[in-house]
């Protein structure tokens, strides 16, 4: 066993069990060293001991992004960690904030880079000498963007997730897995888009079967895909199913998130995940206006969204949507309108009370704050992000209100990504 030690702390995953980190803790354990891995949002009280040669923390989600520089103040003890580095889209985008605190910001997969940061810890390497690593010494581009040999993720590590509430779904006790990291598409308000520049990696089927064998055995019976788009790969994602269900371990669901554009044109695909166990498709509808989807980028108009919803009920598929209704572009008129759309296209039904109050976040690194769109509204910088006002009074004042009313169900986030 090696003597050299890490740690991986995540710091916010959408409270679920985390994939991020627990396949770090594959990777880093591949190469040799003495992995543990907390997770400090949901069991703060389960905090390792150190000393630690290397700590990787991953900030994946802006949730995140506040606990990781609380946790910092402990991380930087030397008593506890020899050296850190953070990691995940929200840590790159948020990179001159982490730079003052972290001895180097990972600007690449930890998978892919797993050699170079186990180099690290056993003081094989300076972090200036290892591709993909950004620090105050300077670094080395991240390296080519190929396929790369993923470990399963090393569920272990962490607590299963019957000891997670939000794996708990209607359609059962849910695993959490990716086929692929990133996104193809370049939607402008999306952190997604931020972070990887409409790069993405694929994962292997192997990888991810084998994952989902062991969330069975901690008892998942209902699949969610967390990648921002499913339809990265036209095929491969559907490989990963087929190849899951021919296991005939026992019979899955599943659920997935892809645009409105795939899902018109991939039906034949949507029909056969269904008749493998596809019950959801998430899919970012963001509004009923074909002049915020243009500021988007989305690639689609309302006709398109129309037809999609059509068609996800045509293949009997519930359709998830997420909006996002409060922009700096959107009218009081508009958003008056908004509810009238969800009950005339069936969406009441099944939209969950976030959709109506969801406000664009326009975070640090988001590709919106470079578009000429932005020009004329008023920002005021807030650390983590820029707060937007909108120059009509009455969609400030409908906002506070619809956000109170989501807070009081406890409803106000719609993305696993975000």
């Amino acid at each position: 066993m090696s003597d050299s030690s890490c740690l991986i702390v995540s710091s916010y995953e959408s409270e679920l069990q985390p994939i991020a980190a627990a396949s770090a803790v594959a990777a880093l354990k591949r190469e040799g060293l003495n992995v543990q891995a907390w997770d400090a949002h949901m069991f703060p009280d389960d905090r390792p001991e150190g000393p630690f040669d290397l700590v990787l923390l991953s900030v994946q989600q802006y949730a995140g992004l506040d606990r990781g520089i609380a946790l910092l103040d402990w991380l930087q003890d030397p008593s506890v960690a020899r050296q850190v580095v953070a990691f995940g889209q929200y840590a790159q985008m948020n990179s001159r904030a982490f730079m003052g605190r972290v001895d180097a910001i990972a600007m690449d997969e930890p998978e892919r880079i797993s050699k170079g940061l186990a180099d690290l810890a056993r003081g094989h390497a300076a972090r200036h000498e290892i591709p993909g690593l950004f620090s105050r010494d300077g670094g080395k581009p991240r390296p080519p963007n190929s396929r790369m040999e993923w470990a399963s993720p090393d569920r272990a590590a962490f607590p299963p997730i019957t000891e997670y509430p939000a794996h708990n779904t209607k359609f059962g006790l849910m695993g959490n897995i990716e086929v692929s990291r990133g996104c193809h598409h370049k939607c402008t308000y999306c952190s997604v888009y931020g972070a990887y520049e409409g790069r993405f990696s694929p994962i292997s089927v192997d990888a991810v079967v084998a994952d989902a064998l062991v969330l069975e055995e901690q008892g998942a019976e209902h699949f969610a895909f967390i990648d921002a788009e499913f339809f990265n790969s036209r095929k491969f994602g559907i490989e990963v199913v087929e190849a899951i269900n021919a296991t005939g371990r026992k019979p899955h669901t599943y659920e997935i998130t892809t645009r409105v554009d795939h899902i018109l044109q991939y039906p034949k695909e949507i029909k056969h995940l269904a008749d493998l166990g596809l019950k959801v498709i998430t899919s970012a509808l963001e509004f009923p206006s074909d002049r915020i989807l243009r500021i988007f980028d989305k690639g689609i108009d309302i006709d398109d969204t129309r037809r999609a919803i059509a068609a996800a009920e045509d293949l009997g598929v519930v359709l998830n949507p997420t909006f996002i209704p409060f922009t700096p572009w959107v009218t009081y008129e508009e958003l008056l309108g908004f509810e009238d759309f969800l009950e005339e296209t069936g969406l009441s039904r099944v939209a969950a009370p976030t959709v109506l109050q969801t406000r664009l976040l326009l975070f640090k690194g988001s590709p919106l704050l470079t578009s000429p769109w932005i020009e004329g509204v008023p920002l005021e910088d807030r650390g983590f992000y820029f707060e937007w006002t909108h120059s009509d009074p009455r969609v400030e004042e409908l906002w506070q209100e619809r956000r109170g009313e989501a807070v009081d169900v406890g409803e106000v986030r719609c993305c696993v990504k975000c």
